[in-house]
């Protein structure tokens, strides 16, 4: 017996309506895979950005964020139009593989710059204790969040990306104080900063550590000439004065 027009429009229907559940599960899949491919691209540019910045190399890590920013509006929008796609194999083929030549570069400069800090560190140590210079007294002169520092000038060494405005830190056993410490900028809650410091030793030979943004010209004063322009300031214990330079405001640290 021959099936029934309507058993047949049944049994199309119910084929149909496995293919639309099969695609529905397909499409299921994929939407899962999409996701998981676009966490993996979040993480992937988040580690281009760390191997740049390790490496020092300010053309590839400026490449790196702007294909991380990207990817994130890729992310939050969640449309995959061909627009997204060609936005970010633009920025891709902009980072060439010949290029690398740049950390090779970077890396050479930095080499060479650490070689020549310690040469400048090895000569100012045979100087005297007091740091004089034909009869003058040495300054280092650094910039924070654009305020302006002196510092007596002694042996240093410089550690890099530290958590910004924290009271102390620990190397290995010790805890070393840190100026200016929490307060001197105001951050939101969450916000995160990394800073450089100079470590260097008081008289008593503790370590201290002061957080800058750049190191600029060292200073050469007379003690006399120092105390002429020295306008005592006891706002804050670690703070001898403020001196008024070129229209620039420079504030004398103690250690």
């Amino acid at each position: 017996m021959k099936p029934t027009k309507k058993e047949l429009g049944a049994e199309e229907f119910f084929q149909t309506k496995i293919k639309l559940e099969n695609e529905l599960i397909r499409l299921e899949e994929l939407e899962r895979d999409s996701k998981n491919c676009i966490t993996n691209m979040v993480q992937l540019s988040e580690q281009l950005i760390r191997i740049s910045e390790t490496n020092e190399s300010p053309y590839f890590l400026q490449r790196s964020k702007r294909l991380n920013t990207e990817i994130h509006k890729f992310q939050i929008k969640n449309e995959y139009k061909q627009k997204e796609f060609d936005n970010l194999f633009h920025i891709l083929e902009k980072i060439k593989s010949e290029d690398k030549i740049e950390f090779l570069d970077s890396a050479l400069k930095n080499r060479i710059t650490r070689i020549a800090n310690r040469l400048t560190e090895k000569k100012e140590n045979s100087s005297s204790s007091l740091q004089k210079l034909n009869g003058k007294l040495v300054f280092i002169c650094y910039v924070l969040e654009g305020v302006h520092f002196l510092i007596p000038k002694k042996s240093y060494r410089i550690l890099r990306n530290i958590p910004a405005f924290k009271k102390q830190l620990r190397l290995k056993d010790k805890l070393v104080p840190l100026f200016p410490g929490p307060g001197f900028v105001l951050m939101e809650e969450g916000e995160k900063k990394e800073k450089n410091v100079l470590l260097m030793k008081d008289s008593s030979k503790k370590d201290n550590g002061f957080y800058f943004d750049e190191l600029k010209e060292d200073w050469a004063v007379s003690k006399t000439s120092l105390e002429g322009l020295l306008e005592k300031d006891s706002t804050n214990g670690q703070i001898l004065g403020k001196i008024k330079r070129k229209g620039k405001l420079y504030h004398l640290v103690k250690i």
